[in-house]
Parts: C-alpha cells; sequence; structure tokens
C-alpha cells in the first residue's frame, strides 16, 4: 500500500466514536467492503458535528500500515500489550487513528468558529499537492486506486490536505490578536511541565575510554581511589561553606566530564538546561542517567550534593538556575498553539455508536488487505489479457475478426 503524500499534523488524546449509513456505496468503497461500514457515514460526532466514517479509516489504515512496516502481520499477536503498557497493539491503533481525526476536526471547527477561510492562493495549493500526488503515482488511475485503498474518496482527501493550510491560517490569526505571545509565565509553565533543571558537576570517572564507543571499568582498586578523591573534594567543599566559587575551581581543574584539545571542559557552565528523563521527546534534548536526575532534582537552588555514583564514576553536583533564554528557544508561538490545541481537543465532546465500539482492528487489516490484494490482481489480469481488435488480424477471416477471443 502506497503511503500518501499529505501534510501531517501531530497530537494525542484518547477518544471514542458514532457511526450510521446512508445509501448505496460506490463500487470503489473500500471502507465498505472491508468493514461494512460506508466511508461517507457518519462513525463519529465531535461537538454535535458528524465525521465521515473514510476520514476515521485513512487514519487506521495509515497505521495499520506503519505496524506492518515495522513487521505486524496476521500471525502476530494483536492482543499483546503496546508500547505504552495501557493497551494492545490493536487498541493502540485504533486510539492512534481517533487521535488524529480529532484533531483534524477540532482545528477545522476552531477555524469555522473563528472565521478563518483560505485564500484563493492557498486553494489553488491544494489542488497543486493533488497533482503533485497524482504524478508521484503514475497518473489518476493509479492515484484514485491508492485512496480507495486507504477507504478515503478523491474529496475526502482533499478535505484532510485543506486543514494543513486552515491550521497556518489559524496561527496567523491567533498570533494576530495577540493570543500566542509568549509571557515569563508560559516558560514557568515549560520548565515545569518537562521537568527541565539545570546542573554544574565534579566527575571522578570510574572508567576510561576503549576503542571506538567502549569503555573499560577501572580496578577495584582504581574504584576505591576514585571514591576517595571525590569524597576529599566534597571534604573541602564543607569546609569552605559550599562555596560555589571553590566549586567551579575545583570542577574546572579535577572534573573528567570530557574536555577539548587545550584541556578545557566541555561544559564549564554546566548543563543549563535538561529535560527530566520522561518528558525527552526529540532531538536535541538532554537527558541524564537516573541516579544523577535523582540526585540533582533533590536539591535547592546552590546547594551541592554528597558524591553521587553512576556508572560513569562519582559525581558532585551542585543545581544552578535554569538559563531560560535557551527555554525561551523551545517555548515558542508554535508551542503555544500546540497547548491551546490540546485544550480544545480536552474540551472536545466525542460521541460514539456500536459500529466504532465493535470495529475489529486485526479483522480490519485482513479484510483491507484481502480486498487490495484481490484488486491488484483483477487489475494485472486485466492488464495481461489481449486487446481488443478494431480490425481484422491477417491470420483470420472477416467472421472469426468479429468475435472475442477468450479473456477479452
Amino acid at each position: 500500500m502506497y503511503k500518501t503524500k499529505t501534510k501531517w499534523l501531530a497530537g494525542a488524546l484518547a477518544l471514542t466514536l458514532l457511526s450510521g449509513c446512508t445509501g448505496k456505496p460506490a463500487d470503489d468503497d473500500l471502507a465498505y467492503l472491508t468493514t461494512g461500514i460506508q466511508r461517507d457515514s457518519a462513525l463519529l460526532t465531535v461537538n454535535g458535528r458528524a465525521v465521515p466514517a473514510e476520514k476515521y479509516l485513512f487514519w487506521l489504515s495509515n497505521a495499520v500500515e506503519t505496524m506492518r512496516y515495522y513487521g505486524l502481520t496476521d500471525e502476530s499477536d494483536w492482543n499483546a500489550p503496546a508500547s505504552d503498557g495501557a493497551s494492545t497493539i490493536a487498541e493502540g491503533l485504533k486510539a492512534d487513528a481517533l487521535q488524529t481525526t480529532l484533531l483534524y476536526e477540532v482545528i477545522t471547527q476552531k477555524a469555522a468558529e473563528l472565521g478563518v477561510t483560505l485564500s484563493q492562493e492557498e486553494e489553488s495549493r491544494i489542488q497543486t499537492d493533488m497533482a503533485e500526488n497524482t504524478a508521484a503515482l503514475g497518473g489518476e488511475e493509479a492515484f484514485q486506486e491508492m485512496l480507495a485503498q486507504q477507504c478515503i474518496s478523491n474529496e475526502g482527501f482533499q478535505a484532510l490536505n485543506r486543514v494543513y493550510y486552515l491550521n497556518e491560517a489559524l496561527r496567523a490569526k491567533l498570533a494576530a490578536d495577540g493570543l500566542l505571545d509568549v509571557t515569563e509565565a508560559d516558560v514557568d509553565t515549560y520548565i515545569q511541565e518537562n521537568g527541565i533543571y539545570a546542573a554544574k558537576h565534579i566527575l571522578i570517572a570510574t572508567r576510561r575510554a576503549g576503542e571506538g564507543y567502549s569503555y573499560e571499568e577501572y580496578t577495584e582498586e582504581e574504584k576505591a581511589q576514585a571514591a576517595q578523591k571525590a569524597s576529599d573534594l566534597r571534604r573541602q567543599l564543607a569546609e569552605a561553606n559550599d562555596s560555589e566559587e571553590l566549586f567551579d575551581t575545583l570542577m574546572n581543574q579535577y572534573s573528567e566530564d570530557g574536555r577539548d584539545e587545550n584541556g578545557d571542559l566541555y561544559y564549564p557552565q554546566g548543563y543549563t538546561y535538561v529535560f527530566s528523563a520522561e518528558k525527552v521527546t526529540g532531538y536535541g534534548q538532554t537527558a541524564m542517567v537516573p541516579e544523577f536526575e535523582e540526585g540533582a532534582l533533590a536539591l535547592e537552588l546552590g546547594q551541592i550534593s554528597d558524591p553521587i555514583q553512576t556508572d560513569y564514576g562519582y559525581h558532585i553536583i551542585l543545581r544552578i538556575p535554569v538559563d531560560r533564554e535557551q527555554v525561551k528557544a523551545d517555548c515558542t508561538a508554535d508551542y503555544k498553539l500546540q497547548q491551546l490545541t490540546q485544550q480544545w481537543m480536552d474540551e472536545a465532546v466525542v460521541e460514539t455508536t456500536q459500529a466504532y465500539d465493535e470495529l475489529d482492528v486485526k479483522l480490519f487489516y485482513q479484510n483491507l488487505t484481502a480486498q487490495t490484494e484481490a484488486r491488484a490482481a483483477a487489475a494485472a489480469a486485466e492488464s495481461a489479457a489481449p486487446a481488443e481488435s478494431t480490425a481484422p488480424a491477417e491470420s483470420r477471416t472477416p467472421e472469426e475478426s468479429s468475435v472475442p477471443t477468450e479473456g477479452q
């Protein structure tokens, strides 16, 4: 199944659904052939507004396809625990599709509520997107087949693409109204929500670098010497009433936390912007080993810890203020928009019907796979069949040429 080239948004929330039924399904309505649910029926409502089943089934097919890429098959245990530990793989896939469906719907509704519409240029860009998708698949027929295999119509797919542009227009509206301005209170909230802290440390190592990225553990005697050295340094700090000035002096002189070619520490100012390990979600977000994090978070600002042992060695930690300017690089208008979007999702009223509750994700996967394979086989057979001739073949009589051959 071809992965759709479309605009993607991110979001997370748990929810439920609703269903209904309309007229005769289209011939290419794989949603109906796969689930018995027509793609134009109402599978759920959000704030009283019906959402076509195809919008949910599109995201479900994408979620299933992603898991198939990572090895999920008919033989897999679909009832095995998902990565969140709170649901099964099947339940997780179902919920993921619901999360994205709700996200797209609340953005659409909020844009309508605030009078946000798309410009002619943006509407034209949507058509360009569709043309690019069509060209990427090799033509209109292949593109429409791809949409059918993902249980969505051409109109439904365009509606999903519109949400990307609506979200951008909504962002511009909120920014113009000052609702995305970042305040110091927002920075405080961001720090608290992400468990952000900052610390300096003096590391007395208990292992040395080996080849490549490997390490060689110190002997027991060497480890005992390292522990004693850390204790001696902590005693010096205590005798100086835990002077931060002395801490910096000892850190720059003794810490084994990595140095450049000039012998200077890589982080002479300490780790000024550290995420709690459980909050790390993206590239470039720094987190420490559990023992370090626990020790640092137990300190007040300006307080110094006793030596804390990790796999790296012994750490004497000084808790320091977070660099708020670094935080502001992440706590931006985009972050404020994410917070607002999450609020809209939290406040949304979602209703479901029995059709959704009884939707079996594994059976959906099996039926959709069977239907798409059958369609592919039929298309291949049709392509391999001799083309119908409009003129007599040289080896035929006039009478023979008017009779279709087998397979025509």
